[in-house]
């Protein structure tokens, strides 16, 4: 009983050990595949004002600024086992002052795995694009696109997409104007010198520490989120909430069936929140409350100013002030809460 014990143990081991270095000699043999079939393009700014980036098939886009006048692409090789020749491929057609990439992303048919340890977590199948800022406008369009940008700097972006998210951190853009039917759109620390479109049917919205003449947002099935902005807000939701805080500029929301939460200090411009099915509830300090006029009206609900008993349940106005904080919902409560005037919180929903 005691040899077969050993014996069993002993071959665990061996096999153990054959496993591992057959794993070994894999990611070895797919290390040196990948490196062979490393894609690295690139063309130089051709004096074009503006340039289209074409996306077929599935793609993860990675988007980053050019250190010289070249439009660079860069994707890692192909999995060990895979029977294509190329993991993507592009086609640069230049017609009057507009430069068209096409960008064809090889879907992989086939890939080995080893039987012990899994490698696929060195697989990366993203596009990496490295633009110039010589363009006066970049356009990314295709069906099935997410794309990342950080440290990004641009005149004009376009983002046209049927499926995918968006997100990018420390943008400095002129316009950015995203289409998108379904996905996320997450903008953090952006600069814009001009004005801001984002569009999703289906998706959540978040833009957070940005600045920028006017922000646009606009989303059917999905949440609205900002913080920590400068520049005037409208935002369109019909089936998700829409949350504001601390943000400089004139506000204007418009809801559907949800709520709003609006959340900022020192108010000096003007603000307009309107929900048909949902409650709305503001935070202010005193201060932004004393110096503004106040319009809050709701149908089938219930109006509460710090906890305090009023004269009707349903409406409260007044006249003081030079800006004007409205919010009138249909079939929600609106209630006024207090915050302090230094206060910088905010939670994320």
């Amino acid at each position: 009983m005691k040899r077969r014990t050993l014996l069993i143990l002993g071959l665990a081991f061996i096999l153990i050990i054959a496993g591992g270095l057959g794993s070994i000699f894999f990611y070895q043999r797919l290390d040196a595949e990948k490196k062979a079939s490393e894609i690295n393009k690139k063309f130089k700014y051709d004096n074009s004002e503006e340039l289209v980036l074409d996306i077929k098939n599935s793609a993860s886009i990675h988007l980053a600024t050019s250190d010289d006048e070249y439009v660079h692409m860069n994707k890692q090789g192909l999995n060990f086992g895979s029977k294509q020749k190329e993991s993507a491929t592009w086609n640069v057609v230049k017609k009057d002052k507009k430069t068209t990439v096409t960008i064809d992303n090889k879907v992989s048919d086939k890939t080995l795995k080893p039987a012990i340890f899994n490698f696929e977590s060195i697989s990366d199948d993203s596009i990496f694009l490295k633009l110039p800022e010589n363009y006066k406008k970049i356009t990314i369009k295709g069906d099935k696109v997410d794309i990342s940008a950080d440290d990004l700097s641009l005149a004009k972006l376009d983002v046209d997409t049927k499926r995918g998210n968006f997100y990018s951190n420390n943008l400095t853009i002129q316009d950015l104007t995203i289409n998108n039917k379904f996905g996320d759109l997450y903008v953090q620390d952006g600069k814009f010198e001009k004005d801001v479109k984002l569009v999703t049917s289906t998706g959540n919205i978040h833009v957070e520490n940005a600045i920028f003449k006017s922000l646009e947002m606009e989303t059917k099935n999905g949440d609205a989120f900002t913080a920590n902005t400068k520049g005037n807000l409208k935002i369109s939701n019909q089936y998700g909430n829409t949350s504001i805080n601390h943000t400089i500029g004139l506000v204007d929301v418009d809801n559907k069936n949800s709520d709003i939460f609006f959340h900022s200090n020192n108010i000096s411009h003007d603000v307009k929140l309107n929900t048909v099915h949902g409650n709305i509830q503001l935070e202010m300090d005193k201060a932004s409350y004393n110096d503004n006029k106040m319009d809050l009206r709701t149908d089938y609900g219930i109006v509460s100013i710090f906890n305090k008993n009023l004269s009707s349940e349903t409406s409260f106005t007044s006249d003081k002030g030079d800006a004007s904080i409205k919010a009138t919902s249909k079939n929600g409560d609106i209630s006024v809460n207090e915050i302090d005037k230094d206060d910088t919180k905010y939670e994320y929903d």
